[in-house]
């Protein structure tokens, strides 16, 4: 990471506003155009998924403000970002995987699969996670693939923020292609604006995802 010149840096009086907030993020839900990669995802037999958390974790490397956090009460750029995914153990009861980000798709499946069966033979308070969670260099990813919903909201604590994001992707439409997504960003570090580029950002992703 690298720390922000907080008295040089455009976002302080922003940054002073909202840091302190009991709840400091805000929510925007948006619908994905997610058929191109669904379709290609099936022709190549590979987890559609995966796809879409890969395209995701490239996206935030890609955009520079998603990637900002907050360490003792100070904003620091990251240089490299994991997720944090919710997953479903075979009790349907959820656990976290760590998906760390791969220079390529296969890589990153590979690892992935890896991750998932490990995680779903742990408990929910695994070694990983205790390792991990708390942890300011992490997106936090969810799927709700039973629900196409257009509002969402969190569970959560008063207390310090990471300024950790926030993604639930929801139920794909096969006939339409759209699945929603919902984003929750810290006010301190991002605006309405800065999350409308991150998602162009990530639809960009999605429409040109090619597995290599």
């Amino acid at each position: 990471m690298q720390p922000i010149d907080l008295d040089s840096w455009p976002r302080k009086q922003h940054f002073e506003l909202f840091k302190n907030f009991t709840q400091p993020y805000f929510n925007v839900c948006v619908q994905l155009d997610a058929k191109t990669l669904f379709s290609y995802c099936k022709a190549q037999r590979i987890s559609f998924f995966q796809a879409y958390v890969y395209c995701t974790l490239k996206a935030c490397h890609a955009y520079e403000p998603i990637m900002l956090r907050i360490i003792k009460q100070t904003p620091w750029l990251l240089t490299s970002t994991r997720a944090s995914v919710v997953e479903l153990d075979e009790e349907e009861c959820f656990i976290f995987s760590y998906f760390d980000y791969m220079g390529s798709f296969k890589e990153f499946s590979a690892h992935s699969e890896k991750v998932s069966k490990q995680a779903k033979s742990n408990p929910l308070f695994s070694d990983a996670f205790a390792n991990t969670e708390g942890q300011a260099d992490l997106i936090h990813i969810s799927v709700l693939p039973w629900l196409n919903f257009s509002a969402f909201s969190h569970a959560f604590s008063e207390g310090q923020s990471l300024g950790i994001p926030k993604f639930v992707f929801g139920q794909y439409n096969k006939h339409s292609g759209a699945m929603p997504l919902a984003i929750d960003v810290h006010h301190s570090l991002m605006d309405g604006l800065h999350v409308a580029r991150f998602i162009k950002i990530l639809q960009t992703e999605i429409d040109s995802f090619k597995c290599l």
